[in-house]
């Protein structure tokens, strides 16, 4: 096995460190999640059943969200023909593959919070078997 030398090990660090700060900036914000994981929950929704899901979201800041959440792939923008007209929103194939992510997010912060708050709100349950069996019932994990 060839050991690398140091330029090689900052070049590949620096990579990684993209490639997260990727991942990281395509899912910041305070709204970005609650937005996935309401279509993740519902599957596809129009606009106004967003809204509702996603308590405290403007129009005008789910307008944006979703802009640029079309834009990175991750949904689907669909004009139904119908009056008014109505436009729904679906997670891509691509936005599905962001599900792994979400929950281990999920997990992550369900331990940490029992850590800084010091008692669990789960019970005898772990964080991985709640999320799991919350999992089973998503309609992006039935396809």
């Amino acid at each position: 096995m060839k050991k690398k030398d140091g330029i090689e090990q900052i070049a590949e660090c620096s990579y990684n460190r993209l490639a997260i700060m990727d991942a990281v900036s395509m899912l910041s914000g305070k709204w970005k999640i609650p937005v996935l994981c309401a279509l993740m929950q519902h599957g596809s929704l129009c606009f106004l059943d967003i809204v509702r899901h996603v308590h405290g979201i403007s129009a005008k800041t789910l307008t944006k969200e979703l802009r640029e959440m079309a834009s990175n792939q991750l949904l689907t923008r669909t004009v139904l023909n119908t009056r008014p007209v109505t436009v729904e929103y679906a997670l891509t194939d691509y936005g599905r593959t962001l599900d792994k992510a979400v929950f281990e997010l999920l997990a992550w912060g369900l331990v940490h919070r029992k850590r800084l708050i010091g008692k669990d709100t789960l019970g005898e349950k772990s964080a991985y078997s709640y999320i799991s069996e919350m999992q089973q019932d998503w309609p992006v994990n039935r396809q």
